[in-house]
């Protein structure tokens, strides 16, 4: 577990040592969306360029705060108050001094949680020993301008300043001689879809969407299905590769929020 055990005023102490001035091109933040992973609280981070930060521990209330070096959000400060009990409120600012630029986050908790930082690449993960919330939450996603588009055609309202949809959770489910892989997310999603050989996969990327936990693999006990495989493949693109045990036709139904993958049969009238 990754703690910072220093109080605020000594992590700001830092702060214009090292390489984070003004005159260096800034790293983007792109997007932070929490959601869950194995059934815990993870929020992720995700830069243009690997993220370099101060971890520094509040009390009274508890919270966690990232001060992220050189860095700049690619969306408005906000601040999110969260029912609770676990994380209370989420805020973002950018910190500007002495030629030194900061991009700081705070995690405020209804009280003391055990939690551990990873630096994956271009992302941090915080992950927090706690139950995830029912549904995630998006800060930067509204921001984004959406990308070219295939079936389904998009609804008016998702063409321009929409929030980005979360894809929350996928499950394969079992239904006679087809498997149904349902893709739950907190809006409609738009997608294209091919199919690969040698072996046998279907690829299905949503293009304007994120996933609220970490790449993840799913193992299926089906004689169609092998496995089902999740990557945030682009800053808003999210890649759900099906791994085939033989070539099979599927089709995909479009819902209010999300999609279900039929594998197994052909599309209905």
């Amino acid at each position: 577990m990754t703690r910072g055990l220093v109080g605020l005023g000594l992590g700001l102490a830092v702060w214009g040592f090292g390489p984070a001035t003004l005159e260096a091109t800034p790293i983007v933040v792109s997007a932070i969306f929490a959601g869950s992973h194995n059934g815990r609280l993870q929020v992720e981070i995700r830069g243009s360029e690997p993220l370099n930060y101060l971890l520094v521990e509040g009390v009274d209330p508890f919270r966690v705060s990232l001060l992220f070096l050189n860095a700049v959000f690619a969306f408005p400060p906000e601040e999110r108050n969260l029912p609770g009990p676990g994380l209370r409120k989420v805020q973002t600012a950018v910190l500007e001094r002495d030629g030194s630029r900061l991009g700081r986050l705070d995690l405020t908790f209804g009280e003391s949680v055990p939690y551990r930082v990873i630096r994956d690449g271009r992302r941090v993960l915080v992950r927090v020993d706690i139950p995830a919330p029912a549904q995630g939450f998006v800060l930067g996603g509204g921001q984004r301008q959406p990308v070219a588009r295939a079936e389904p055609a998009p609804p008016p309202a998702q063409q321009s300043g929409a929030a980005v949809p979360l894809i929350l959770k996928l499950m394969p489910e079992m239904a006679g001689q087809e498997v149904r892989v349902i893709v739950e997310a907190d809006g409609p999603l738009t997608y294209k879809s091919f199919v690969l050989e040698n072996p046998f996969r279907v690829v299905v990327d949503f293009e304007r969407a994120l996933l609220s936990a970490a790449e993840e693999t799913l193992d299926v006990n089906s004689p169609l299905l092998r496995q089902i495989r999740s990557s945030q493949s682009g800053p808003t693109t999210v890649r759900v590769v099906l791994d085939l045990k033989r070539t099979t036709p599927y089709w995909i139904e479009a819902q209010p929020e999300g999609v279900v993958i039929h594998v197994g049969t052909d599309r209905r009238p």
